[in-house]
């Protein structure tokens, strides 16, 4: 049965069309219509009478075919914006297909990937324990999944992670150098600690602690990246291992298992001692090192000869450079081919000066406290000599100005004063750094490379607090490796994003830079100088776009806005489509 137009020519010549409800049935081998009903000429109803003849034939229907706003049931919002990306970019990088081949031998009940995937997308929009994650997954947007989530498969995951550990960081090393087209020249490496909650972790000890709570059991991350900051390797240590300890590994997992034969390796003061420059002459990689103001081969002797700052060249971002003679360095581990140069930035100086200003009249303004406590002893007491001198110690070396003050203690009055021949000698540090290499390459790109350390030193900001890696509360080792682990895949995502945002920012910036007239090639330079985004800002944008799940005629859908201009115009960037407005869910 279907409705059917019929038109029919009149007398007076004009045509009228009649719409009637059609039946089609068979007579032998023949098949024919009949008309069951005549619901009169169409053209005299309105768009809004045809309507109503439709909705009152569908209410005497049991199953209706149509709805109206009342059948429409909302039951969730999703967060959407990330959890799609992430899938965007796992299915890229074929990480379900890469996890289940690594897990092939072992006998695993449960979607491992899937449980992975929904961590990192967890770390990336709201950092918490795998039990608030447990209790807020129905939040996620997770298309393939459809499994019943159990709490212990989140903890039984990280033991499986680290098991395929190097088959998965070789994987996205290889997938990462086709994507991104890596010719791998330098690598950079750092370190950083994070604390362990309780004692029961064999891994966890006290170290030289970066966040000044020696109190506190940690353990170490190396990470190794590449100078836009991918991860491609990364190694967890006890807590109390030395920088230089962890050098000798890297170059080997990097040699090794990730075929690396020939880059330059970038690191900090900590890392090049005698014995790992012996390894990486084994391993085939030049290094370039740096020392800060206060490094050992960074002499009094060394600044106070090259205080003219007009002989040294300019760099890009404030910074400048001059190649010292090898003899004018203090250093016990030279070599013939070893080169070093001093690099000066004028802003930094500025902000080395005023933190010292700022520690100095902070210790004067205590010393002053302590001289007013002892002339006004409580209840006539007798300042001991020895504890006033413990205060002032303690004073100085908190703030880091000992050196620059001379102090005098006859037993009842203490007197101080500022030291200038050591604040004037300081003040020859200020904004300047040592940079000490191997390499045969200019000295600017020597330079370069090391201010590319700080790729490293962002990562690790971003893990620690972005991604919020610690405090730390699994006690068993396998499942802390396996916890930071998740944290560095999330880390590799925000950074993929980063970088293919920032491809794409460059080939436009090269292209403003090419327009020939002033006014419109400047307008479009700030423009794009107000859309210079970080991993982290694209991240939390796409943190905002949420999609609606209901129900409507017993059909599940998923109801996704618009995101907002701006994440539309990074995913514009990245390379990433916008998704369909209505996802039909099983």
């Amino acid at each position: 049965m279907f409705p059917q137009i019929v038109s029919t020519k009149k007398a007076d010549g004009k045509t009228y069309r009649y719409l009637h409800i059609v039946e089609s049935y068979r007579d032998g081998k023949t098949v024919k219509k009949r008309r069951i009903a005549s619901l009169g000429n169409i053209d005299e109803y309105s768009e809004k009478e045809i309507e109503q003849i439709i909705l009152k034939l569908n209410s005497l229907l049991q199953n209706r075919v149509l709805g109206s706003l009342n059948d429409f049931d909302p039951k969730a919002t999703l967060h959407f914006g990330v959890p799609y990306v992430v899938q965007f970019l796992w299915d890229q990088f074929g990480l379900t297909k890469a996890i289940n081949d690594a897990l092939k031998d072992r006998e695993v009940s449960f979607d491992v990937a899937g449980y992975i995937q929904a961590m990192v997308m967890n770390r990336l929009i709201d950092p918490s324990s795998k039990m608030h994650l447990f209790d807020t997954i129905e939040d996620l947007y997770l298309p393939d999944v459809s499994h019943k989530w159990q709490l212990q498969h989140f903890y039984r995951t990280l033991d499986y992670l680290m098991d395929i550990k190097p088959q998965l960081e070789k994987f996205l090393y290889h997938r990462l150098t086709d994507l991104f087209n890596l010719q791998l020249s330098l690598v950079l490496y750092d370190l950083t600690s994070t604390h362990v909650t309780g004692h029961h972790c064999p891994i966890a000890k006290h170290g030289h602690t970066r966040t000044h709570r020696p109190d506190l059991e940690q353990v170490e991350l190396g990470l190794l990246v590449t100078p836009e900051g991918l991860p491609i390797t990364h190694e967890v240590f006890s807590g109390e291992t030395p920088d230089k300890n962890t050098v000798p590994m890297i170059l080997n997992r990097l040699k090794e298992e990730f075929a690396v034969k020939q880059c330059v390796f970038v690191g900090d003061r900590g890392m090049v001692t005698d014995k790992n420059i012996i390894a990486l002459a084994q391993a085939g990689y030049p290094y370039i090192v740096g020392y800060h103001k206060r490094g050992r081969i960074v002499s009094d002797t060394l600044l106070q000869t090259y205080t003219d700052i007009h002989t040294y060249a300019k760099l890009k971002d404030n910074l400048s450079y001059l190649e010292v003679p090898t003899v004018q360095v203090e250093d016990e581990n030279k070599e013939a081919q070893t080169r070093y140069i001093l690099c000066y930035n004028p802003v930094k100086a500025v902000h080395d000066k005023a933190f010292r200003m700022a520690a100095m009249d902070e210790a004067e303004k205590a010393l002053s406290e302590l001289q007013l406590r002892m002339t006004k002893p409580k209840r006539g007491r007798k300042p001991d000599p020895k504890n006033t001198m413990v205060n002032v110690a303690e004073i100085l070396t908190k703030k880091g100005v000992k050196a620059f003050f001379e102090v005098d203690y006859d037993g009842q009055h203490l007197t101080y004063h500022r030291y200038e021949p050591a604040l004037e000698k300081e003040a020859l540090r200020d904004g300047k750094f040592l940079v000490k290499t191997n390499t045969k390459l200019p000295a600017a790109e020597v330079v370069l490379s090391y201010k590319t350390l700080m790729n490293v030193e962002r990562a690790f900001r971003e893990i620690k607090n972005f991604l919020e890696i610690g405090p730390l509360y699994h006690w068993n080792s396998k499942r802390v490796e396996g916890h930071i682990f998740i944290c560095v895949l999330a880390y590799l995502f925000e950074q993929e994003l980063q970088v293919l945002y920032r491809r794409h920012w460059q080939t436009e910036s090269d292209k403003a830079f090419k327009i020939p007239d002033e006014a419109e090639r400047a307008k479009k330079q700030l423009e794009l100088k107000d859309r210079w985004f970080t991993g982290e800002s694209i991240i939390k944008q796409l943190s905002r776009w949420h999609a609606l799940k209901g129900e409507f005629l017993d059909k599940k859908f998923l109801s996704v806005p618009p995101p907002s201009a701006m994440a539309q115009q990074m995913l514009f960037f990245v390379g990433i489509p916008l998704p369909a407005k209505i996802i039909h869910l099983d």
